[in-house]
């Protein structure tokens, strides 16, 4: 058979429908999260799992918090089918009905405790606020809450530059139980707050400002996130920490109001709180599990266990941070912080 030109042409145009045919036939859906090192991890640990055990092209996107998902819900056309949001803002968004009610017959919360899933969202992996260290000062420093607000202990201290956290820093380091944080006492809080506020030489903004403030020692200790004092520590940094009375607080996902692949996006956040994915995740990044059946995988070593803030031994230590209460009441309670700081 002599092959023509035009027959080369019908040819290639044929493999190229097929081609075309066979890409409209794989479903595809889109994660939007935080990007980095987090987003990174949650694609080996998540995604690339998921689209082999479901079938599905993942396709990502970056995204910088609640204002963007509104964006895309008021245009009418959201491009997203799962995103991943701060709890604060995964509750504010329900209320503002924004995001889609989760199909709990798929997504499976057997392993999540109450308080971490609502209607419309759930926990997808935690991080903790922890009391760190510097181990070369020389002098004593303190090592839980009531020593660090105890201004008889000199020395240059940090604190999250936000009411959220540091309130239930406070009350803890007065007396109050972890499981009786909420409704936070206010006035009380404050006043923990301004025995220390002259010793209080910084108040971060960010977990780099944070990590890099213990580094050079421009602090002797401080609040922080636990990722960050890790790495600080496993970098050969002479810091230590602890989980006692750290206050833990988690990312969660949702599914944008009128997605255009909500079926599936059920689906892959089934496969995001499986206790395989969760147990992935902190192998790669030290963001702790939300589904505790992660710790019977096998794939979370122990000696790692153990120095995880929800790990069995270690979750009776620690406080939940309780993002509904917040909605309630951050905007009278941040102007009032802000002030506080200022003065």
């Amino acid at each position: 058979m002599q092959i023509t030109a035009s027959t080369r042409t019908i040819s290639a145009l044929t493999l190229s429908l097929l081609c075309i045919g066979a890409a409209q036939a794989a479903p595809s859906i889109t994660f939007a999260g935080w990007g980095g090192a987090l987003q990174d991890a949650e694609r080996k640990a998540y995604l690339e799992p998921a689209a082999k055990a479901l079938g599905v092209t993942i396709k990502e996107d970056n995204m910088d918090g609640l204002a963007a998902v509104r964006a895309q819900v008021l245009s009418g056309k959201p491009q997203w089918d799962v995103v991943e949001l701060a709890s604060n803002d995964c509750v504010l968004a329900e209320r503002q009905g924004l995001t889609e009610p989760l199909d709990f017959s798929v997504i499976d919360t057997s392993g999540v405790a109450k308080g971490l899933y609502g209607k419309n969202w759930i926990a997808s992996n935690a991080y903790s606020t922890v009391m760190a260290w510097a181990t070369d000062t020389g002098k004593a420093v303190p090592k839980n809450w009531k020593e660090f607000f105890d201004p008889n202990f000199k020395g240059a201290r940090s604190l999250y530059r936000q009411p959220f956290t540091t309130l239930e820093l406070a009350l803890m380091a007065d007396g109050v139980a972890p499981k009786n944080l909420y409704p936070l006492d206010v006035e009380r809080a404050f006043k923990v707050l301004e025995r220390i506020k002259p010793q209080v030489v910084n108040w971060w903004r960010s977990g780099s400002d944070s990590a890099q403030l213990l580094r050079s020692r421009e602090v002797d200790f401080l609040s922080i996130w636990a990722s960050r004092v890790n790495e600080l520590k496993q970098g050969g940094e002479a810091v230590d920490y602890t989980y006692d009375q750290a206050l833990l607080d988690y990312d969660c996902v949702v599914v944008p109001k009128d997605a255009p692949n909500k079926e599936l996006a059920m689906k892959l956040i089934g496969q995001i709180m499986s206790a395989e994915s969760q147990a992935r995740l902190v192998m790669l990044i030290p963001n702790p599990p939300i589904n505790s059946k992660a710790y019977d995988t096998g794939i979370i070593p122990a000696q790692m266990a153990a120095t995880l803030p929800t790990a069995p031994a270690n979750i009776d230590k620690v406080a939940m941070f309780d993002p509904v209460w917040w909605v309630d009441n951050q905007a009278e309670l941040q102007r009032r912080f802000d002030l506080f700081i200022q003065n």
